[in-house]
């Protein structure tokens, strides 16, 4: 039975045909009839959501049909079934070759691919060493030069000096006891003691050397990280070439170790809470094998060298330290615990420890694991833990800094080491109070080292099960027996735990190269169907992507192979359900080809849930309370309390919040400026400690004081109520200008020494804090914080592209977009989301095309203009701003363009689809780099960022401005002592003092808190690389700010409505603007005469 339905459309007819006879369970197909006003033939569109050999039926079926119902003459229609555009024989023709046959990119840079086709080669234990001293050539910024100094020019030799210093040392007894070092370790025999001072980020220095047998080796390095005002850098990074070429991708960026230390001692504020020390460098000798950060691989990276000779180039990147050697080896392989297993007689005979710890009351030796000897990584400083009274030390309502770890201490080859001392030589053991509360169902892995090496096999690899309560750990072998170390008296010894992948690595790096994979295929999919495919289209994906059906296969038998391995691991069947969810979409697109493009949406979601799985359970979390070192006769003590000991715990501290003041960090007098800091309670400490440590005990202050105390919000309202501070801290927005209004803050240019503290920042900077009350302009503050934007872009996916370059301009922006857009990939540009933001964000596009133009944003009016006699009437006649002129109405033309012709999204998650490449360009804050580096691994060397688009002037030169955002340091009336408030500000707005703060914020916080500091050479100090940095400071010399008014709101919002009047509601776009501009020129007349602050 065969039924038709025909709906009328204005240019088409659409054929509904439902069939149980051929279609099954009533699904529908539909035809869409078009004529073809050239020929006036008639084309049926065939879809369906069915297979296409029902899809075929009901085409001929319909066919049939439609001929015999429809009275056509054949003069007026000649009936011609064709397929959809994208669909049936004459497409399969067409199908795009780019996407014909799927390359990964980016897998061929990987360390996996590299490896596995080398994996079968020998490992030989010939060593091959060469010196840092020993280098054959060189170059620095541009000049090249050799290892000769007779052969060098004048030039050259002025060039190399401030980069490269060779220090020559015959005894040995020079930097730092590079010969005690080496002589520490049998493993190293050499004479060799000179060293190289490695001084530039833009020095490459090229190596020779011979290679005696063919395989894969490791490579060691010896050196000696700089820090202090020699260096700028927290990190230390290299590039590495072997032949000229990198390796493998991560080898143009690798990271070495340097060691950090607590400034000092863990001390009480008058409060009596714990003030946790700043983090310094521990600068030492260090011996390190390259290896993997990102937590795949455990073991150090493998390096194949044919026989022969061979060069290594070391490239600068973050790069200032001194170094001895580099060495090709290969480290022996480690002994079971059963070989070097002492025997019970051993045990016995080594003596009871006699000293009882205090702590625990037990006799062992005791260390509290957060007074770590060094470690390596600034992120791993002393926390605390108050949810029982077992902890040490305690308190219920005081802050103990009684921990180490918690969720900082979980990336791969962070370690941490202690140093103790034993009382006799003999055999001992170690006990780890422990805590692993984050990955439920998961084990986190640690590598114990004691004095530099692993003793055995089993403590390679120690696993720390997930517990919500702390535990006891003692390493053990596999038949349950404590393992027991050998220790000699009267010297210093080193326990290292090290963070190591552990089993879950390998899992980890297969699942890295499948979701690679998986990405490349959804937007290759993305390519051809759109974003929003049509579910009636059939867009044989299958034919445009040969072998996409045997990829989607091969990619579920792996995923389910490594769900088998992580429930081997877990001995759960949950903790994966991710990579099975993936499975049944693939397996949905194998069986039927025709919905791939309607399973691509909910694949991409399921590859951004497997990435965050990934990313979760890549790390490795553990928090440590304290470490026991025991012979066996000492027992360890208990973690667990008592009942009534947690609730007495628990009492004390509901009873004690009522009574403790947490926002108050500082002590304070009556003497002492009141400084309000609005940031989160962590950074707030830091500036505190600053305060303390470098203004309050500086006597260049005359004795001066300051009491910190976070705050967040109410500035405004509480200045009002006359309980506000003295001196605001990181205030943004619009604040400063709304509190300068109402006469509530010091103006700055009446310090003699103003206009020499401006220059500390941006040429422009200063203009977000300047009012003009109709009779002078002030200043009233200092910028502390500043962002501004930059582009980002896919170097992966530009080249697939076959673009060698970003855009520089907007003109070539555009002519990008049909290669773009036909590919259905995006562009993403700031665009307010907030309607009723007070300020223009930084990067608003509209901002920046006005700024590129040579446009400012208000007239001379705004300033002259005698408000309180204006009436309505006259608000027409005065031209407060600058949006009426011809070349504002293009600019505002241009940048809806970009939304309503180029069809640009107006809301997206930047960093997810920058990440998956379907918006390979966007413009975004440069603080967005610290997000893609630390949360985005897999694609780390497949993007980069450059200057903002800009706009092409007569002269022929680009101008890329752009206005920036941030915050500020302002001072209020009712402070008594103007100039103290005027010494602080000026301190903390300092280079050194925005240089500590930042260096410390991002030892707190890791390289995702990198600080946006204001001021210029503050952030030439901070541990950008020298490239990435003059690509910073070239987009800072382009800034030009908006000024704020009181009114400013006003002008986003309407500004906001009318692009979204053009956009959304296809207004005109002239006229809209217009229509808005009246409103904003109103609002600005109101509010200047409710403010009564103009002139008279």
């Amino acid at each position: 039975m065969l039924s038709l339905r025909t709906e009328k459309f204005p240019f088409t007819t659409r054929t509904t045909i439902c069939t149980d006879k051929f279609l099954n369970s009533s699904k529908l197909a539909y035809f869409r009839l078009d004529i073809n006003e050239t020929t006036e033939r008639w084309i049926i569109t065939v879809a369906t959501k069915v297979s296409r050999m029902k899809r075929t039926l009901a085409g001929i079926l319909s066919c049939a049909t439609l001929v015999s119902s429809l009275s056509l003459t054949s003069t007026a229609v000649s009936a011609e079934a064709t397929t959809d555009t994208s669909a049936g024989q004459s497409e399969e023709s067409t199908t795009d070759s780019s996407v014909s046959g799927i390359t990964i990119t980016g897998m061929e840079g990987k360390y996996s691919t590299y490896y596995n086709s080398h994996k079968d080669a020998a490992k030989p234990k010939k060593e091959i060493t060469i010196y840092a001293t020993d280098y054959k050539e060189g170059t620095i910024d541009g000049t090249s030069f050799v290892n000769n100094v007779s052969e060098m020019t004048a030039e050259q030799a002025a060039v190399i000096a401030p980069a490269v210093e060779e220090i020559t040392q015959k005894s040995g007894d020079g930097f730092n006891g590079i010969k005690a070092f080496l002589a520490e370790d049998t493993d190293l025999k050499t004479d060799h003691y000179s060293t190289l001072k490695w001084k530039s980020d833009k020095l490459a220095l090229k190596y020779e050397f011979n290679v005696e047998e063919t395989g894969l080796y490791n490579l060691e390095a010896i050196y000696y990280p700089i820090e202090g005002s020699e260096s700028k850098n927290t990190v230390l990074d290299i590039g590495l070439k072997i032949d000229g070429e990198y390796p493998f991708t991560a080898a143009q960026d690798i990271t070495l170790d340097r060691y950090w230390k607590d400034e000092g001692e863990i001390t009480r504020d008058n409060k009596d809470n714990d003030l946790r020390p700043g983090q310094v460098t521990y600068d030492c000798w260090i011996k390190y094998p390259i290896k993997d950060k990102e937590g795949l691989y455990n073991e150090p990276y493998y390096f194949y060298l044919e026989k022969g000779k061979h060069t290594m180039t070391l490239e600068g990147i973050r790069t200032y330290g001194v170094f001895h050697s580099f060495t090709f080896k290969n480290y022996d392989e480690l002994v079971s615990y059963d070989s070097i297993k002492p025997t019970d007689d051993e045990l016995q005979n080594t003596p009871a420890l006699s000293s009882k710890n205090e702590e625990l009351g037990t006799n062992t030796i005791f260390l509290q694991a957060e007074e770590a000897a060094y470690k390596t990584a600034s992120t791993l400083y002393a926390t605390y833990d108050r949810t029982t009274y077992m902890t040490n030390p305690n308190h219920p309502t005081k802050q103990r800094y009684n921990t180490i770890g918690q969720a900082t201490w979980n990336k791969a080859t962070q370690a941490i080491t202690y140093k103790f001392k034993v009382e006799n030589d003999g055999y001992y053991r170690f006990n780890f109070k422990a805590r692993q509360n984050q990955m439920r169902g998961f084990f986190s892995n640690r590598r114990i080292y004691i004095d530099g090496k692993v003793p055995c096999k089993e403590l390679d690899d120690v696993r720390f099960i997930y517990s919500a309560d702390w535990y006891n750990l003692t390493p053990q072998d596999e038949n349950g027996n404590d393992i027991y170390v050998y220790l000699t008296a009267g010297e210093e010894h080193e326990l290292t735990l090290e963070a190591i992948p552990g089993s879950i690595g390998e899992v980890m790096q297969r699942l890295d190269d499948l979701v690679l994979e998986l990405n490349q295929y959804y937007r290759r999919i993305l390519m051809i169907t759109g974003p929003d495919p049509d579910e009636y289209k059939d867009y044989f994906v299958e034919k445009k992507i040969p072998g996409i059906q045997k990829a989607f296969q091969r990619i579920v038998d792996s995923l389910r192979a490594e769900k088998a391995s992580i429930e081997s691991l877990t001995k759960k069947g949950s903790e994966a359900a991710a990579l099975e969810t993936m499975c049944i979409y693939l397996e949905r697109c194998i069986k039927s080809p025709e919905d791939i493009p309607i399973m691509a949406s909910s694949i991409k979601d399921s590859i951004s849930s497997i990435s965050a799985w990934m990313r979760d359970y890549r790390g490795q979390p553990l928090e440590l309370d304290y470490i026991e070192v025991a012979t066996c006769h000492e027992d360890f003590a208990s973690p667990y309390g008592n009942f009534f000991g947690e609730l007495a715990f628990g009492f004390n501290a509901f009873i004690g919040s009522f009574f403790e003041d947490y926002t108050n960090l500082s002590d304070s007098s009556a003497t002492s400026l009141d400084v309000w800091v609005s940031l989160a309670r962590d950074q707030a400490t830091v500036v505190k400690n600053l305060v303390d440590n470098k203004f309050n005990s500086n006597p260049d202050y005359n004795g001066t004081q300051a009491s910190i105390n976070l705050v967040q919000g109410s500035v405004l309202e509480a200045t009002l109520a006359g309980k506000g501070p003295e001196i605001a801290l990181f205030i943004g927005g619009d604040f400063p200008i709304q509190l300068a209004a109402r006469g509530l803050l010091v103006d700055m240019t009446q310090f003699k020494d103003y206009e020499l503290v401006t220059k500390r920042f941006a040429k422009d900077a200063m203009t977000l804090y300047e009012y003009n009350d109709g009779v002078s302009t002030g200043v009233y503050g200092l910028p502390v914080s500043q962002t501004f934007p930059m582009l980002f872009y896919r170097t992966d996916v530009l080249e697939e592209l076959g673009y060698e370059n970003p855009p520089e301009t907007w003109d070539q922006l555009t002519d990008m977009l049909p290669t773009l857009q036909r590919k259905y990939l995006d562009v993403g540009l700031i665009l307010p989301q907030n309607i009723s933001s007070n300020t223009f964000d930084s990067g608003n596009t509209f901002i920046m095309l006005m700024l590129q133009t040579g446009q400012d944003i208000y007239n001379e009016d705004l300033y002259t203009t005698d408000y309180n006699s204006m009436k309505t009437t006259d608000i027409k006649n005065v031209n407060l701003t600058n949006f009426m002129t011809q070349d504002s109405i293009r600019v505002f033309e241009q940048w809806t363009k970009f939304y309503t012709v180029f069809s640009f999204d107006q809301t997206f998650d930047a960093f997810s689809r920058f990440r998956t490449g379907e918006m390979p360009l966007v413009v975004q804050p440069y603080t967005f780099y610290n997000q893609l580096s630390v949360a985005a691994p897999e694609i780390k060397g497949l993007w980069d960022f450059t200057l903002v688009p800009g706009t092409k002037q007569a002269d022929g030169t680009i101008n890329h401005a752009a206005n920036s955002a941030g915050s500020g340091a302002v001072i209020f009336n009712k402070v008594s002592n103007q100039a103290a408030a005027w010494d602080f500000v000026k301190w903390f707005t300092s280079t050194d003092i925005q240089v500590d703060y930042g260096k410390q914020i991002e030892a707190l916080m890791g390289p995702m808190g990198r600080f946006d500091t204001a001021n210029v050479e503050a952030l030439e100090q901070l541990p950008w690389s020298t490239a990435e940095y003059e690509k910073i400071s070239s987009q800072q010399s382009y800034l030009r700010e908006v000024p704020i008014i009181p009114a400013s709101y006003a002008v986003t919002r309407h500004i906001n409505n009318a692009f979204r009047m053009v956009v959304n509601d296809a207004g005109n776009p002239r006229y809209t603007l217009m229509s808005y501009n009246d409103q904003i020129k109103s609002e600005i007349v109101r509010k200047y005469q409710e403010l009564s602050s103009v002139k008279k």
